[in-house]
This record gives C-alpha cells, structure tokens and sequence, in this order.
C-alpha cells in the first residue's frame, strides 16, 4: 500500500513538472497555456476505497465503488492558467467478505457473509494549473481539500450452518453510525462512524476536446472510526459543456 501511493504521487507530480515545463518553454505547441478556459461539466469515476484498521488482528479493507457529481471551475488569475475547482459528489462503496467451511467426515459446513454500504457527499475545492497541448488537447494537475459527509454506512452479517439435513441461519444488521448498535454488534461504542471526513486529494486529467480522463489520489485527514482512517485511488470520465 505505501509503495502504491508514492508510486501514484511521484507519476502525478511528474505529470505537473512536466504541464509546467511546457508552459514555460511553449514546446510542441503552438497554443498558450494562458488560452486554457473556465469549465464546468459531468464527472463519474471508479473509486478504490482502501480501509486501513491499525489494530491489533484487523485486516484492511478493500472497497469497490463509484461516484458521480457535478464540477465548476473559476479561473483566478488573468495572465496564469490558475483556477480554483469545485463541486459536488455523490459517493458510493461496498465491501464484502465471505468463508466457508465443511466437514467430510459429518457433513456440516458453516458459512459466513459480511457486507458494508457506505453512501456519502463530497464537497472539493481544488487548485488546477492548466496546459494547452493544441485545440483538443489540455492537461490539468490539481490538489486541494475536501469535506465529506457520510449520509450512509451499514453492515449485513450472515451466518449459516447446516448438518447435511437442517439448516440454520442468522442474519445481523448494523447501522454504523448508531452508538447503541455498534455497541451491540462489537461490544463498544467506539467503532461507531463518524459523519464527517475531511481530506487531501491530488490528481491530473486529460482533457479531450469536450470529454476528459484522469487519475487522483484521495486521503483523510481524520479517522472514520476507531484507529481507522480511509484513503482512495479514482480513475475518472468526464464531459464539459
């Protein structure tokens, strides 16, 4: 996980080194990066969530998800390709974990199945540095913060056993956000969720024309839960209008 993240961190600084270089040497292109223009569009992407628990016996988390939203950029200087970003984006996650187990000899097996959804709404405010490659090329390096209110979290867990002729099973529902759930479900109130994260993200798209593609990186600042804070890896599509 750490070579992961410096990996992404070292191609996304490199992709901002080298937009700056072109700006100021104004190499393979005949447009000026100054011609770069306010947007605004539609964004959806993929979103890797990875749940990093530091406590003793816990396993990380990896999951899967996607977010749409809605982006607007303002720009903020006259002769600099500088914009401030923002928006709004709707955020979804799940996780789940499933084993089994089965006995030959008797014939029982026993079954588990473990599901956390997770819904929430970020708010970014980003700073872009823009390049015009030529008419339809322009690449965009950004870094910012964000504020993130988790609407929803909650965890199915299932549990199955069966002697080869009857079975049995027991299913368990948890709001994470509940105190007195958690507490029921884990034995302490402290692995309830918080509701709201904040974050730093750095990134770099692609603009093709009206459509675009990028990458980014996301981290929390503060823990979701208990010894627990959350990062996330975004492969994104894009339109503007």
């Amino acid at each position: 996980m750490k070579k992961f993240k410096c990996l992404l961190t070292a191609m996304l600084l490199g992709c901002s080194t080298m937009s700056f270089a072109q700006f100021m040497n104004g190499s393979g292109s005949s447009a000026s990066s100054s011609d770069v223009e306010a947007w605004k569009g539609l964004r959806f992407s993929y979103d890797r969530t990875f749940v990093n628990q530091d406590w003793e016996d816990a396993d990380d988390m990896d999951m899967n998800g996607f977010s749409i939203g809605y982006e607007h950029a303002f720009k903020v200087a006259k002769k600099l390709p500088i914009f401030i970003q923002t928006g709004l984006d709707f955020n979804f996650a799940r996780y789940k974990d499933d084993e089994s187990e089965y006995d030959d000899y008797y014939g029982e097996s026993w079954e588990y199945e473990d599901k956390i959804t997770s819904l929430g709404l970020s708010i970014p405010v980003n700073f872009v540095y823009g390049v015009k490659i030529n008419d339809m090329l322009a690449i965009k390096p950004y870094t910012g913060f964000y504020l993130r209110v988790n609407l929803m979290a909650k965890e199915k867990y299932t549990e199955t056993w069966s002697d080869g002729t009857d079975s049995e099973s027991e299913e368990t529902e948890t709001n994470l956000f509940d105190e007195d759930e958690v507490k029921e479900a884990y034995g302490s109130k402290d692995w309830t969720w918080n509701r709201v994260q904040a974050g730093w993200q750095i990134g770099a798209t692609l603009d093709i024309s009206k459509f675009n593609v990028g990458i980014g990186y996301a981290l929390d600042f503060n823990e979701i839960t208990e010894k627990t804070k959350t990062s996330k890896f975004m492969v994104k599509l894009g339109y503007n209008f």
